[in-house]
């Protein structure tokens, strides 16, 4: 007669350590999972990043000159460089900006030049300092812009004279490099918050690098704006 006794299963039960390794593994799979997810949609618009999470950067004033509303919700600060083509193209998107939100933004421009690339930007900048000296740095400063490729000193003191300034004081100042030590404080500040090229804003700290369309400043104008109204 056949034995109707079952056979015993030779598989070990699990240990409890072991049911634990599963158990990780499967949670570190759904987590990986749910983080793909999250990746591709965005978090469903749960990851996005929040006002509060925005990088800010905090940008040392100075007493560079300023143009707009004194009472404006939104500070755009400038890192440019008189010779730079891109700076150019940026200038004009800058100056279409400050027409069409007069009263919620103010402008302040800071020096950058790049010496080893544009020989002439660093004195562009040091006549235009001089020119501040006669209040007349924003005429001044446009007009070096529209004519950004011929910055070699005499034309510089020619600007100064088609501006009907002062010409012996300015040409004294250029000579003497009277405002070397803003123009370099400017520079100092511009590696300090991590500016590598030119133009680079900060729209209320949040950084703006090259010359964008004018949607792309517009639209975080727009933001801050809202925010603080």
């Amino acid at each position: 007669m056949k034995s109707t006794k079952k056979k015993k299963s030779t598989a070990k039960p699990k240990t409890k350590s072991e049911k634990t390794e599963n158990i990780v593994a499967i949670t570190i799979v759904i987590l990986l999972i749910v983080i793909g997810i999250g990746i591709f949609t965005k978090g469903f618009g749960l990851l996005e990043k929040n006002d509060e999470d925005i990088d800010r950067i905090r940008v040392p004033l100075g007493n560079d000159p300023y143009t707009g509303s004194s009472n404006a919700s939104v500070l755009i600060i400038a890192f440019s460089d008189y010779e730079c083509p891109f700076c150019t193209k940026a200038e004009q998107t800058i100056r279409n900006i400050l027409e069409e939100y007069k009263d919620d933004v103010v402008y302040v421009f800071k020096d950058y030049p790049l010496t080893k690339i544009h020989p002439n930007a660093y004195n562009a900048s040091l006549s235009a300092e001089c020119a501040k000296e006669q209040d007349k740095f924003w005429e001044y400063h446009e007009y070096l812009y529209e004519h950004n490729d011929k910055l070699e000193i005499q034309y510089l003191k020619e600007y100064a004279r088609l501006m009907d300034l002062n010409t012996e004081q300015f040409n004294t100042c250029l000579e003497t490099q009277k405002y070397k030590h803003e123009v370099e404080k400017d520079i100092q500040t511009a590696k300090l918050v991590g500016v590598t090229g030119t133009p680079t804003f900060f729209i209320n700290g949040i950084k703006v690098i090259g010359a964008q369309p004018e949607e792309t400043f517009i639209k975080i104008i727009n933001k801050e704006l809202k925010t603080r109204r």
